[in-house]
Parts: C-alpha cells; structure tokens; sequence
C-alpha cells in the first residue's frame, strides 16, 4: 500500500507547483492511470487554499495493486486538513475511507510526509474499526528499505476469520471465537526481521468433530522472524495460563496447570527445518526439551529428533495425556502417582533409541482390582540388532490385576527391535501365597506378523482358599502348584512342548496335546486332552452346592475343542478311580442332581420322598460313571454301563437300601446342558430333558 500513497502525495506535490497566488482550488482528474506496481481509475485529485492554509483530497474508484493475495480497493478517499511545504511535504490533520474487497469501509484518521528529492515517504494511521477493534499502523520507506508496525487491541476472532476469507478459511464446520489483540513489528533494515505479539483472554474453538475444542483459554503467542544471508531464523514462545483445551488423547487445564512451549528454529534455502530448542513445560505435568530436525517437502517430515524429558509427574501427566485415552475403558478414572523421566532418539525418520527411569509410580483405579505400588526401575531399548544396550531393570511392591494378588518383584531384562528376554533364570514372581517361578521367557518379533515367544513356569504352592476368595470364586480347600512346560509361539499358534500339570483337589490334573490356533485373534481355537487323577469327591463337591459325594474320581476329556472359548467337541467321562477303597457315600441332593444328567431326576425325587428312601439322607455307592461325547451342540449320554431297562447306569449302588441311578435319554442339547450344570454348581435346580 505504501507505493499508491507515494504516487499520489507526488501528484499532490505535482499541483502545488502552480502559484499560489493565481487559484483557490485546483483540480485534476484522471481516468485512467497504470504503473508497474498499480492501477487507478477515475481518480481526481482537488486542491483548496483558504485563509486557513493549503488543504487538499484524493478520490479514486478503484485502486489495484499487482501484487498477488492484495485486494481491490473501491471507493478510496484521502483528505488533508492541512498540507505543509517544504522538505519533507506534510498531510496533517488527514482523514481516509475505502472499501478493499468484501471487508466493508475502512475509515481512520491519516498522516503523511514525503520527501520529494530522497522519496522517503512515512505514513501512520489510527482509529481503523476493524473486526469490531481498533487497529493503528505506522509505515516507512525510503530507498528500498522499509519498516511497519500494527496494533490491534479488542478484536473478535470470528469476525477476523470471516475477513480473512480472501488468504485463509477454517475448515468447513469449524469455528473460533474469542477477543484478540496483536502488535506486529516488521523491517528489513538492516535484513528482514518481524515480531509478532498476540493475546487472548478468552479463546474458543471447535473443529467440525468435536475432537480439537477450546473454552476460555487465557494465551499469549510471541514470535520473531528474521532473514539473514539467505537463512531463516525464527522463536515462538506460546504461554497458556487460563482455561481448558482438548486435541485429541491431550487435555490440557490451564488454570491448573499453566504451560509454556518455546522454540528457535533455523532454515536455510530450501533445506529442513532446524529446530535447535524445543522446551515445553506445564506445570505438575511434563517438563521436555528437544532438538530436532523436519523436512519441508514435499510434506513436514520428522528425520531427526533427540528428545530429553526431565520429569513427567503423576497424576498431572495422567490426566493430560492418558485419561482421555483410556475414558472407555476399566483405566479410565485411575489414581496415580510418582514421576519418570528418560530420553529417546529419532535418526532418518525411525525411532533408534530409548532410555526411561520410573520413579515411586502407582496407580489404583476406584474399585481397587487393578493397582500397582512402588513401581521402580529402568528401561533401555535399542532399534537395532547388535547395539550396546543396558540391562533393563523394574521393580513394584506390590501388585493386583483384577483378583490376582502379588509382592515385592524384581525383574532384569533386555528389549531390542521387536525383541524381549528376562534374565536370570527363575525369576520369582510373588503371586497371594505362592509364586510363579518363571524359567524361561524371551519374545522375538513382537508387534509384527511374525511374534515368536517362548515361556515356561512353575507355580509354588498357594493356598486354594485366598485364591478363590480374591476371584469370588466358590471357596476350595487345598493347595494349588502347577508345572507349565515349554510354551512356545510360532505362525499365530500356541503349543505346549509338555503337559500342563495342576496339583488341585488332592489329585493331578494334566493337560496334553495343548494348541491354540490364532489366541489373539478374532476367534481364537483351542485343541487339548484333559486327565484328572485321584480327585477327592467330597473336596470338590463341597466347593459347589451339587450336594455332598465321598471317593476319588478320575476324568478324561479326550478331542477337546473350544472356538471362541466355547466348547463344541470333546469326548468326557468322569468315573470312580479304579481300585478306590475310600468310603463311597453320596447325599440326597447329588443323588437329583446326577440323575437329571439321564433325564430321570423327576422320578428320583420322587422316589426319595416317599417310602423307605425318605429317611436316609446318604447311601453307598459302589461305582459311578457320566460320559458325554459332545457333537454338533448334542451330547451323547453314557455311564458305568448298560441297565436291564435299557438305559444306563449312572450309579451303581450297595449295601441296604440300595439306590441305583440309571439313564434313560442318550441325547442331550448341549447349551441346555451347560445351562443346568451352572445352575446346579450354584446352588439353583437341575432338569435336563
């Protein structure tokens, strides 16, 4: 805008050369003028001399600049109360209006000087109504060399986005409110330099999905741009001190806790960004700092970055950049505590490297099922095979993961790539009263297609009582202690090189031919066999309300496939261990509740509640057997063998009176089945037809 304002003080400047004494008012019109820079049409130019002095105006129709991204002006008009001679010339007392592309009128008050013989020419102009504030300005130019400086205090940020129009749009559906003040200082003398001040009180934004939105914040932005031997250079300071902010995972309460981002950058040529500061620190949160380096084509690319975080603190750090995140989910309302700091480095684009120490961290969520205590320790990661990496080391007191209760634990491992290794060979992993003694534990090409692990165990003995009563289980006397084999990972399937072994009940249970086909996937397979051994019958039915049973059991479950975790194949029978010599008693209630497996627990209640078998609450039994062979959602019924009715015994009984239980239906619906089995285990009846 400055050279239009040269050209037309030069035509001012043009009349004055007429005498003075010969007129009172000179004018002169120009329908159409063009310069290199600009173009004016229907332009009149009036000069008026009273008792008051020289005074003068300028009205055009139009003005064009040509340079790109500069809007039309329409319906310019400049008026000097008072014009000044001599060096430089003077405009005092000035008043301008015009109308530049949609934006409305601009009027403001106006000042000017030009120097006729050096064509150094100042303008300054205030009281410009712009975007419902005020806005001054002040401008020089003189041989080339310029400076400006713009103030704007009291403007709202939806009316400016709106004139803005023409340069820039928010995206559709997104929206920005809010007052705004700004100063802008720019020169280039002795090289191009600009710094630009800008505050809010109360800044508001929304994005068209809701997930980038402000409310009241309180920030202030102050950047310098400068340009020297073909670099660039520049520094941003961003405070925020008031309000609330959502981007995303990232919220951000700045009353709480105010923040600050720093930065200083450099480019040169059409080389990357080299960013030599990055510092961000909010306070009670996070406090970072960065060097980097971005390239700018043909899109913003991070290539190098070293980054050093001194302290992220806990709970700040939660609830800005975790809470949000985890809102959904059982993790999302956690107390926590503690700190951490490390660092990382980013080299040509891929992560190399990451150093991370955990400082007296913990976390509980509301119904205390999932919390850790003490949580100490450090991690080193390397990308690359064959770097030197430390050992990584974590440390917690204690330790709940929704029933599972555990102590004081030290882990020593290394992490590389896609790869992870415990060291140091039973490691000992405090679990209620036991532990689990882990042997071996290493995962190669984890995260990928290709995830490899391998892992085995021992559980120590714990207390069977604690367990259930942690798991709300049905509580279960005795001790539990397992021996897990080698388990290894390959192609999405899960194999056990070994039997799972569990000590429970008093007797052995034994898990072979183990497979898992895709575990982490949609809808994951399971292939076993199953051998129980020696089971005490009287510790496992007092654990469920099925009614009271003395003996030892054996069970084989031989084909056995889950989908989904649902049983759909398997070949089942649980039968009296041969050679027991331990009493054999069973009650009146799992006399029912054994029966309705063959369809007879109707008439069996019957019968026990009426004649002689309704005064004895228990009978011996010699031998009892149930088979199901599951198919296609149909269990076909079996038992200790075929009765002289044609059914199946089911139990067989001795000694007076006698009580055989005998099976009549040799195809059950499976879900039916279950359902009752649930129902009996806890207590409600059983009828399976």
């Amino acid at each position: 805008m400055l050279q239009p304002a040269r050209w037309a003080l030069g035509l001012l400047m043009a009349v004055l050369a007429v005498p003075a004494h010969a007129i009172d008012q000179v004018t002169l019109t120009v329908a159409r003028l063009q310069t290199p820079q600009a173009r004016v049409r229907d332009a009149q130019v009036v000069m008026r001399l009273g008792p008051g002095g020289l005074s003068g105006s300028l009205h055009a129709a139009s003005v064009q600049l040509t340079r790109p991204g500069v809007l039309p002006v329409r319906r310019a008009v400049l008026r000097c109360a008072a014009i000044r001679l001599g060096r430089p010339y003077q405009c005092q007392g000035g008043r301008f209006a015009l109308q530049p592309g949609t934006f409305g009128a601009l009027r403001g008050e106006l000042r000017t000087a030009y120097d006729a013989q050096t064509g150094a020419l100042t303008v300054s102009a205030a009281g410009i109504a712009l975007a419902q504030g005020r806005v001054r300005l002040a401008a020089a130019l003189r041989s080339g060399q310029w400076r400006l400086q713009i103030n704007a205090a009291g403007m709202q940020l939806a009316e400016a986005v709106r004139l803005a129009h023409p340069w820039f749009r928010l995206p559709p559906g997104d929206t920005a409110g809010g007052p705004v003040s700004l100063a802008l200082r720019a020169s280039n003398r002795p090289t191009l330099h600009a710094d630009l001040r800008v505050h809010s009180a109360d800044l508001n934004f929304s994005n068209a999905a809701g997930t980038v939105v402000s409310q009241h914040v309180a920030a202030t932005l102050h950047g310098t741009v400068t340009e020297r031997g073909g670099a660039l250079s520049g520094t941003l300071l961003l405070a925020g001190s008031g309000g609330e902010a959502l981007a995303g995972p990232l919220y951000l309460d700045l009353a709480a806790h105010p923040f600050t981002l720093q930065l200083v950058a450099a480019r040169r040529g059409a080389g990357p960004l080299e960013i030599s500061r990055f510092a961000l620190q909010e306070r009670g949160v996070i406090d970072a700092e960065a060097t980097a380096q971005v390239g700018l084509t043909p899109r913003p690319t991070l290539e190098d970055a070293q980054v050093r975080l001194k302290r992220l603190t806990f709970p700040g750090a939660y609830a800005s950049f975790m809470q949000m995140t985890l809102a959904s989910g059982p993790l999302g309302s956690l107390r926590t505590r503690g700190w951490a700091r490390g660092s990382l480095r980013l080299r040509a684009g891929h992560l190399e490297r990451i150093d991370a120490r955990l400082h007296g961290i913990g976390f509980t969520d509301p119904t205390a099922s999932l919390s850790i205590a003490g949580l100490n320790g450090a991690i080193h990661w390397a990308s690359a095979a064959g770097v030197a990496v430390a050992h990584s080391q974590l440390s917690w007191q204690r330790v709940s993961l929704y029933g599972l209760a555990g102590g004081a634990t030290h882990l020593t491992f290394l992490t590389w790539s896609h790869n992870f290794a415990l060291l140091g060979g039973n490691v000992r992993v405090p679990v209620f009263d036991g532990a689990i003694l882990i042997h071996t534990l290493v995962g190669r090409n984890l995260g990928t297609p290709h995830a490899q692990f391998d892992f085995n165990a021992d559980l120590t003995p714990i207390s069977m009582p604690v367990m259930c009563k942690a798991f709300g289980w049905p509580i279960m006397n005795g001790r539990l202690f397992a021996h897990i084999p080698l388990v290894q990972y390959r192609h999405h399937v899960l194999k056990f090189d070994g039997n799972l072994v569990a000590h429970v009940f008093d007797g052995v249970i034994t898990g072979s031919h183990i497979r898992l086909d895709d575990p982490l996937g949609q809808w994951p397979q399971m292939y076993a066999d199953v051998a129980a051994r020696a089971l005490d019958l009287g510790m496992v039915t007092h654990t469920f309300a099925f009614g009271s049973m003395t003996g030892r059991i054996d069970a084989d479950i031989s084909g056995l496939k889950l989908f989904d975790w649902s049983p759909v194949a398997f070949d089942a029978r649980i039968y009296t261990m041969p050679g027991d010599r331990s009493s054999h008693l069973i009650s009146q209630k799992a006399v029912t509740r054994i029966a309705a497996f063959g369809g007879g627990g109707g008439e069996v209640a019957a019968a026990l509640e009426s004649g002689v078998l309704q005064f004895f609450k228990t009978f011996h039994y010699r031998r009892l057997a149930i088979g199901c062979r599951l198919h296609n959602e149909v269990c076909h019924m079996s038992g200790v063998g075929p009765a002289d009715d044609g059914g199946y015994y089911l139990v067989q009984g001795s000694w007076i009176p006698r009580l055989d239980i005998i099976g009549n239906v040799q195809r059950v619906n499976w879900p039916q089945m279950l359902e009752q089995i649930k129902q009996g285990i806890s207590g409600g009846g059983m009828k399976v037809n």
